[in-house]
């Protein structure tokens, strides 16, 4: 744990106010080597665990799900725990078997729904081929004791991938969004070829699905997907896929009548052939609403974050938050009213950094910040942040060990 009460760049800006230049003059460490708490927190998983995601509730608790196995590999189970009143609870074992389909980037979600109504999903083989796999949803109504049988969104009963789901609020049902590789060509080496589309569907607490909807007939094949509401307007997040194999950042909207075409965040012009897996992250804090994601035109790797003011109508200019060699895999949260932070990895010589950034509503990017070294491949996955109370808290997988590692910051000293 890491204790400053005035960080060096706080000190340069009283400097600056006051004139004292001078004294600017005697200060030789940089802005980037900022001291702050890092402290570790309670971890309900045990030793073969990987590939958390966490939630904050509307009660002021934190979910944590994540899958693990004892020997590393198949049977695995999908687990859940929630934080309360100072510690987590007895982890619920919500669906075991031999056939889940565990990625690294695709990895399973809980999602609070309503009170004690949580929603879940993980990916399940389906037929013999590596990319056969299907999405499987449970619902709890009883806060995480219970939870039901699995319900399969997508209806075209095709051994085919279907994936990167993200959970929404659609009225007092659960919006689900999720990538659908029923067009796509099978092959022998691998994913085959054709368009991956992007569809979504509801689930109401009956358990009956709501009708199949397209959203965009060709998109990124294996780029996460978001979701979120803001001002009655739900949002969607994905990367798209041009005829040009152009891949920026699109968002689509409802009103809850009807969803709009999609327009692009930003055109950032990246030409690629193959997809990067590394997809957008949304953000919103009452009429406020922040997008982060990777993108890498002309190879040149990097990390924005926009912000829109009209329910993801439009967006302003992408602001650039990495530091020259970015791995991506973003994540972004609010923590007061006028601050949002991003968080991404980035390499760093030989190793790979967690690192994140407080940008200011109005003003200007904090210096970046190092939360802990994280290892640079894919068992790493993508590591989790989440306002909870008065702190951010970090997950993340340490693969080799195959174990989460979780650790807190206290707001207050960003």
């Amino acid at each position: 744990m890491n204790r400053m009460l005035i960080t060096k760049c706080e000190l340069i800006k009283v400097f600056r106010k006051h004139n004292f230049l001078f004294m600017l003059s005697s200060i030789l460490l940089s802005c980037s080597d900022i001291e702050y708490e890092i402290i570790s927190f309670e971890n309900p998983s045990g030793i073969g665990s990987r590939f958390p995601n966490l939630v904050s509730t509307n009660e002021g608790t934190l979910l944590m799900s994540w899958l693990a196995s004892p020997e590393n590999k198949q049977p695995f189970s999908l687990y859940f725990s929630e934080f309360s009143k100072g510690s987590w609870s007895e982890p619920v074992s919500i669906f075991s078997g031999s056939d889940f389909f565990v990625n690294w980037a695709d990895y399973p979600s809980i999602f609070q729904l309503n009170a004690d109504t949580l929603a879940t999903h993980w990916l399940y083989k389906r037929g013999p081929g590596t990319f056969d796999y299907d999405v499987y949803v449970s619902i709890s109504k009883d806060r995480g004791v219970t939870w039901s049988d699995p319900t399969i969104p997508h209806r075209d009963s095709i051994s085919t991938e279907h994936g990167f789901v993200s959970f929404f609020r659609k009225n007092k049902n659960l919006g689900i969004v999720w990538i659908d590789g029923r067009k796509i060509k099978k092959s022998e080496s691998g994913h085959g070829f054709g368009d991956m589309s992007l569809f979504s569907t509801t689930l109401g607490m009956d358990m009956n699905l709501g009708p199949e909807t397209l959203l965009d007939p060709r998109i990124c094949e294996c780029c996460p997907t978001d979701a979120t509401t803001i001002g009655g307007v739900d949002l969607i997040a994905y990367r798209d896929r041009s005829d040009d194999e152009i891949r920026n950042i699109q968002i689509i909207r409802s009103n809850g009548e009807y969803w709009s075409d999609p327009i692009s965040v930003h055109d950032d012009g990246w030409m690629i052939p193959g997809c990067p897996v590394n997809g957008p992250k949304l953000a919103v804090n009452e009429q406020n609403l922040g997008i982060a994601w990777y993108t890498a035109p002309e190879g040149k790797a990097r990390v924005n974050v926009a912000f829109s003011y009209d329910n993801g109508s439009t967006f302003t200019k992408p602001i650039r938050i990495d530091e020259g060699m970015p791995l991506g895999r973003v994540d972004l949260e609010w923590v007061d009213n006028n601050r949002i932070v991003v968080s991404w990895i980035e390499l760093k010589d030989e190793s790979a950094q967690l690192k994140i950034r407080t940008i200011p509503l109005g003003g200007e990017m904090e210096v970046s910040r190092l939360i802990k070294e994280i290892d640079s491949s894919r068992g790493s996955g993508y590591p989790q942040m989440i306002k909870f109370r008065k702190e951010l808290i970090f997950a993340w997988t340490v693969p080799g060990d195959w174990k989460i590692q979780i650790v807190k910051v206290p707001i207050l000293s960003l």
